[in-house]
């Protein structure tokens, strides 16, 4: 069984993020979905997300396609659930520059074989969060 973990914040949740979620799936059988902290979207964005942390997670949850979910580190450069199991692929946003050098680093120090790889974006223009947030005034 391959499995597939895919990192984000998924605050706001539509559907480009639901697009996300079906274009990591088809890379393996088990989708396994990291969200991101409070903090560490505070760290990176300059800004609180608008959901906290466990209402995003129980949002994510409720995905169906999505396997298993789980609250990704505080720190960007921890990646802890490595204790718990490795896996054969992560899927990267189009937008996640900065996590998948981050994460290639990790994994080449480490010599750990998880490829990753870049998810196509769904209607950028219009189904990113920040851009929807912003349209509403948020």
């Amino acid at each position: 069984m391959k499995t597939v973990l895919l990192f984000g914040t998924f605050d706001f949740l539509h559907s480009g993020h639901i697009f996300t979620f079906e274009e990591a799936k088809k890379l393996g059988d088990i989708l396994v979905v990291s969200v991101a902290r409070d903090s560490a979207v505070e760290n990176i964005k300059g800004k609180k997300p608008l959901h906290a942390e466990e209402e995003r997670l129980a949002l994510v949850k409720h995905i169906d396609i999505v396997d298993d979910a789980f609250l990704g580190d505080e720190e960007q450069s921890v990646y802890s659930f490595f204790a718990e199991f490795v896996p054969d692929v992560i899927a990267l946003g189009y937008d996640q520059d900065a996590l998948k050098a981050d994460l290639e680093t990790f994994l080449k120090a480490r010599r750990i074989a998880t490829s990753y790889i870049t998810l196509p974006a769904y209607k950028p223009e219009q189904m990113k969060s920040s851009k929807i947030k912003e349209s509403f005034g948020i």
